[in-house]
């Protein structure tokens, strides 16, 4: 069965209009293009000569636009209440820190007052007990003092006899007689009778020294200026020895009164230490070291180390 159709009208030639503005008069003019009427049409082609509906298109992005305008603040508001949320979070935090270091603050500035408070106490008992220590090694020099003039008082008639071999089977009779003996050498009239005590008592070295105690403190002193008399009569070889006191062997005999042991140690420290301060002659006298640099010079007495180490920047410079 044959279709008649009829074709589709071809569209109108649309006139071009050109505009002559050189004299700024408005000329139409109308040409048609010859390829335009040429066209061939079909029953599916779209009418192109229609004009979209821009009302429509309007609508539809307008309608676009206000979707993404709302989804963009939608997107930005959960953006924000995140943030939002997440500072408070780290804001709460920052306070709980805050607070927590606001206690330890208060805890710290009570243990300080409290330590402060300890301080104060013991700075007080410190000065306290350094007064105290004071007054106590202030007493106890008294005491030692007090002890050693005791000491000095009671050694005051003895003299010690040193270098002197022990015989066997040696008693107080013996001991009598060799200080009788050494009576006789220094030409001192000394008896039994003048004396009190005597004995041997353990020393360093081989011999023993020998103490003997006076009846008087006289008769000790004339022994010890015999001694100083006799040796400075006496040549270096010839010096009291034990041929002096009848006895065999030729050895030196020393004579000193006796001291006590804080004396002792000053004495041993003088007679080493003295030449090297300048001081040319050392000795004791009742119980107490003297020094002198020279002949005429004044005595210096040594109570105590102290006393004695003192003389050492002033010569020694």
């Amino acid at each position: 069965m044959t279709l008649n159709r009829t074709p589709p009208t071809s569209p109108k030639p649309q006139p071009k209009v050109s505009v002559d503005r050189a004299d700024n008069t408005a000329s139409t003019s109308v040409r048609f293009t010859p390829h335009e009427s040429t066209l061939q049409q079909c029953a599916s082609a779209p009418d192109l000569s229609s004009e979209p509906d821009t009302d429509c298109n309007a609508y539809k992005k307008r309608k676009f636009d206000g979707d993404s305008a709302t989804a963009s603040t939608g997107l930005t508001r959960a953006m924000f209440d995140t943030f939002s949320n997440k500072q408070k979070a780290q804001f709460d935090d920052l306070m709980l820190r805050i607070n927590s270091i606001i206690e330890q603050n208060i805890d710290l500035k009570q243990s300080v007052e409290v330590m402060s408070a300890k301080y104060d106490e013991f700075l007080s008992r410190i000065s306290y007990l350094e007064a105290e220590k004071k007054a106590d090694n202030k007493l106890i020099q008294q005491m030692e003092d007090k002890i050693e003039h005791l000491q000095r008082n009671m050694k005051a008639s003895e003299i010690e006899i040193r270098n002197v071999p022990k015989s066997e089977g040696e008693t107080k009779d013996d001991l009598c007689d060799l200080v009788v003996n050494l009576s006789q050498t220094l030409n001192i009239n000394i008896s039994e009778a003048n004396l009190r005590d005597i004995q041997r008592v353990k020393s360093k070295g081989n011999s023993n020294a020998i103490i003997v105690t006076f009846s008087s403190v006289i008769i000790k002193d004339r022994v010890i200026k015999g001694v100083k008399m006799f040796n400075k009569s006496k040549d270096k070889g010839n010096k009291l020895n034990t041929t002096h006191l009848k006895l065999k062997n030729n050895q030196p005999v020393y004579v000193s009164e006796r001291l006590t042991l804080k004396t002792q140690k000053l004495n041993y420290l003088a007679r080493t230490q003295h030449k090297n301060y300048g001081y040319n002659f050392c000795w004791t006298s009742y119980g107490v070291v003297y020094l002198r640099k020279k002949t005429g010079d004044p005595q210096i007495r040594i109570n105590s180390a102290e006393n004695f180490l003192k003389l050492k920047p002033a010569n020694c410079a």
